[in-house]
């Protein structure tokens, strides 16, 4: 890894009643949960603090609230991108595990005698998902500054799948807890993880103290919503 010239951060949105009711919302937009909506200010004070360059949302509701805000305040624009929604669920959106495995179906999906993921009708590829990534990825890499991107966590582990070529049977395993942040580092050729799942808080700690960024914390750092 030569001289970083770029660093971006991947928010995850916050909690929904479908992350609390165990639906696949998918590219729909859900509500927030009460929990979500404490979420939601933590993460736009964590943003603010990350002080981006730039800020590329999804265009699904539950990101936004936190990109639009953070932007007003900060005075930069906000980028929807429709590369950063959530993996599309087609014909088993909005049903829950018992639902769609009655159907015959698993998520994440399984992958065929071909190595393909075989996934429900009009339901998106893990294949298609990291191509999604990867195009995200050539559009970030010569930028310069700071890029905050937030988006799902189903994206972010394609992206960082992408990164890192991780196999479509293993990628998914990686928890990406609501408004945490991945801070990756990106030199204008290649791309490094400085940090998984960071709380809120501990982002706008990293922004306030440079040499933090790259820092390896292995205690919890999950935060309270209450705060």
């Amino acid at each position: 890894m030569g001289i970083t010239r770029q660093r971006i951060l991947v928010m995850r949105h916050p909690e929904t009643v479908a992350n609390v009711r165990h639906f696949l919302s998918g590219r729909v937009d859900v509500d927030l949960t009460p929990r979500g909506e404490r979420q939601m200010w933590r993460a736009i004070d964590a943003l603010v603090a990350w002080t981006p360059t730039r800020i590329w949302s999804s265009p699904l509701k539950r990101c936004q609230a936190i990109a639009r805000e953070a932007a007003d305040r900060l005075d930069v624009p906000v980028e929807v991108r429709e590369d950063l929604a959530e993996i599309e669920f087609g014909s088993v959106q909005g049903m829950t595990a018992p639902e769609y495995e009655a159907l015959g179906y698993r998520f994440p999906w399984e992958l065929g005698a071909d190595g393909r993921s075989v996934c429900a009708p009009g339901a998106e590829s893990f294949e298609a998902l990291y191509e999604r990534a990867r195009r995200l990825l050539c559009e970030l890499r010569p930028l310069t500054g700071r890029t905050a991107c937030v988006c799902h966590g189903g994206f972010t582990r394609a992206i960082l799948g992408a990164i890192f070529d991780t196999p479509l049977d293993t990628f998914w395993n990686v928890e990406i807890p609501n408004v945490s942040s991945q801070l990756i580092s990106c030199d204008g050729r290649g791309f490094t993880l400085d940090a998984l799942a960071l709380a809120p808080e501990e982002v706008a700690l990293r922004a306030r103290s440079p040499e933090l960024l790259t820092h390896d914390a292995s205690r919890d750092l999950s935060g309270s919503d209450d705060q």
